[in-house]
């Protein structure tokens, strides 16, 4: 029997935050931000180790990008079930942030997964398809690295929002 575990990861105050690093005269700022909350049931469990960090990173001609697999800005998780058990891990992969007040300008957001038995960031592997059937190690272990692309050239000054949204499941 398949069980179902539903992942909405809640970061306290907000998964991502970045300011516009874009050079603009009037210094308007924009500010984007991801809510998550997490239901835990049975064995199967996700913890947050390191939440993703978009205001390190340097905008590049209008996008922001942190690699899942070698940026130190990407949020990273460990999860933890059955030692050898296969998980699916679905997410979201692609989304339009619209501007939460005035609704005129948006952010297109893709995000991509990274995965290793280790806690060893180069030597994972990208799950870039949205969903993916995956091992757990031998001890029951999992590490999931989050990264982003984020194309601002459509964005105006404001505020964004969105939920990341992980779903784990045994298989």
């Amino acid at each position: 029997m398949i069980r179902r575990i539903l992942i909405l990861l809640l970061f306290s105050t907000c998964l991502f935050r970045a300011s516009m690093a874009q050079t603009i005269a009037d210094t308007r700022k924009a500010t984007l931000s991801v809510n998550a909350t997490a239901t835990v049931t049975d064995n199967l469990q996700m913890l947050t180790i390191r939440n993703i960090d978009l205001i390190a990173p340097l905008v590049e001609e209008n996008m922001i990008l942190v690699s899942p697999m070698r940026s130190p800005f990407a949020g990273m998780f460990k999860i933890i079930g059955n030692p050898n058990a296969r998980i699916r891990i679905t997410f979201l992969q692609r989304e339009t942030l619209v501007e939460s007040n005035e609704g005129i300008g948006e952010v297109k957001a893709e995000y991509n997964l990274s995965a290793a038995f280790e806690d060893l960031q180069i030597q994972s592997t990208l799950l870039d398809l949205g969903e993916a059937n995956v091992v757990l190690s031998k001890k029951g272990l999992l590490f999931v690295w989050l990264g982003a692309n984020l194309d601002l050239s459509a964005a105006l000054p404001g505020v964004y929002q969105s939920e990341f949204t992980i779903e784990l499941e045994y298989i």
